[in-house]
């Protein structure tokens, strides 16, 4: 029995723990920026990714547009203002302009290769994409994407530190309770844990920090209180079962709808998270850019 305890205990200290070293998380935002703009086909941002040393922006909408921002900063590389500088349409498979039931572009990131991945609600699909504004082919499916309701699909994708594709759909597939984590490894699927759904939040995107761990911004709206956002740090470890830990959730409305999130380090290689909001189309609500500091100790 004592070898057995003796082995126990060596393997449990094995595992990972989601906190690992650091004793405490905290986010603090440092800027926000409106980007509202009277153009049309202009709102609607679902995803982003920052480039160019912070200074530049690609953004998607949930109507297969992009645009791509100049982002203006000080010299504590805080944001001042921007400008467009491209405005594009994703293209099918075939190289023509998405319509209909495959225009729901939700989430965008960028691998080690450069390849584009945009993830689609309605018709449930991730397609890669050498060019933004190039064709795409069909990144496979896992049999679980055929489940997913019309307009809660694969709303997060993220790229892993070993340039493996993450998705993360907006609700759990039909008949399954919890959020799965799905990760590509070899062009196939596997799930490598399930997020429980808790306080009503529900994932709308997520990154992956250089220590390894998921990000994910979560969100959830009720009329009477409006917008509410929070953000959880999870292991993707898939023998790792310990609990997110919340990082910061705002109180009602403090933000609007934001549904994109991108990672990028700032000139002092401090680790900054920009995301930006999904107006809606509603002129009730803003385009906006908020960018916060990730901290650890």
């Amino acid at each position: 029995m004592k070898y057995i305890i003796l082995i126990l205990l060596i393997f449990l200290g094995m595992q990972p723990t989601l906190k690992a070293d650091v004793k405490s998380w905290a986010l603090e935002q440092v800027g926000v920026l409106n980007i509202d703009k009277n153009e049309e086909d202009y709102g609607g941002f679902s995803g982003l990714i920052i480039q160019k040393q912070g200074s530049e922006a690609l953004l998607v909408t949930d109507k297969s547009f992009y645009f791509v921002l100049e982002l203006l900063r000080n010299e504590d590389d805080n944001l001042t203002g921007f400008s467009v500088l491209k405005k594009g349409r994703m293209l099918s498979s075939k190289g023509e302009k998405l319509t209909g039931r495959n225009t729901d572009s939700e989430s965008i990131v960028i691998d080690a290769n450069n390849n584009y991945f945009i993830s689609f609600e309605s018709n449930h699909r991730i397609m890669m994409h050498a060019e933004v504004g190039g064709k795409g082919s069909f990144v496979p499916k896992h049999p679980l994407f055929r489940k997913l309701q019309v307009n809660k699909g694969i709303e997060t994708l993220a790229i892993d530190n070993d340039n493996r594709l993450i998705a993360i759909p907006e609700k759990p597939p039909s008949g399954i309770s919890n959020i799965p984590i799905f990760r590509l490894q070899n062009n196939k699927w596997e799930i490598i844990k399930y997020i429980k759904i808790k306080d009503s939040f529900l994932v709308t995107d997520a990154v992956v920090l250089p220590q390894g761990l998921l990000l994910i911004l979560e969100r959830k709206f009720s009329w009477t209180q409006g917008f509410k956002t929070r953000f959880r740090l999870i292991s993707l470890d898939k023998f790792d079962n310990t609990e997110p830990i919340t990082v910061f959730t705002s109180t009602a409305n403090q933000f609007d709808n934001l549904e994109g999130m991108t990672l990028w380090k700032d000139k002092k290689g401090v680790v900054r998270i920009l995301t930006v909001s999904d107006d809606n189309f509603h002129p009730l609500q803003q385009s906006e850019l908020r960018e916060f500091f990730l901290k650890y100790e």
